[in-house]
């Protein structure tokens, strides 16, 4: 039973995580268990003006962009009616930060999403992400995404079987 779940998102794919995050919610609220959105973003370079002057160094930037992905979070938590639901911001390499989450964590299941009809960058983030997650020894469920602008509603629902 998949009581603690992990959901990583990295939001330089063009996917929808919510699609990803309410089935691992309906996984959990059928073992009474909980979710863990883990967003993995890489460290932002100092943000400069036009004339190459530093106008938020990289702490700054990382303050910001965590502000604005907890907003993100939350309002993916609160598509998940009523599942337990932790929320972590993490920076640096996603599938470096993915090895530390599921060390700390210690989750049961991890619930990948998959973009479909992504490019080429996101098949690639998608491929690191999962070899992380497998090398992990935990299971790990595929929750098939659509692509933006397609039908959520059939699609986002289902999973494939969990790798090992």
């Amino acid at each position: 039973m998949a009581k603690r779940i992990l959901v990583p998102i990295v939001l330089d794919t063009p996917t929808d995580y919510t699609l990803a995050a309410i089935s691992a919610a309906r996984i959990a609220r059928k073992t009474g268990g909980m979710v863990r959105l883990a967003l993995l973003t890489p460290l932002p370079p100092p943000r400069v003006d036009r004339h190459d002057r530093v106008i938020a160094d990289t702490e700054r930037e990382m303050e910001r962009l965590a502000a604005h992905a907890e907003r993100h979070l939350r309002s993916m938590a609160a598509e998940m009616e009523g599942v337990p639901v932790e929320m972590v911001i993490r920076f640096g390499r996603p599938s470096a930060e993915l090895s530390i989450e599921v060390e700390v964590f210690g989750p049961d299941l991890i619930a990948l999403a998959t973009p479909r009809d992504s490019g080429l960058r996101g098949l690639l983030r998608a491929w690191q992400l999962r070899r992380a997650a497998v090398a992990s020894k935990v299971p790990v469920v595929l929750l098939p995404l659509p692509s933006a602008g397609g039908d959520a509603r059939s699609r986002g629902a289902m999973a494939v079987p969990a790798l090992r």
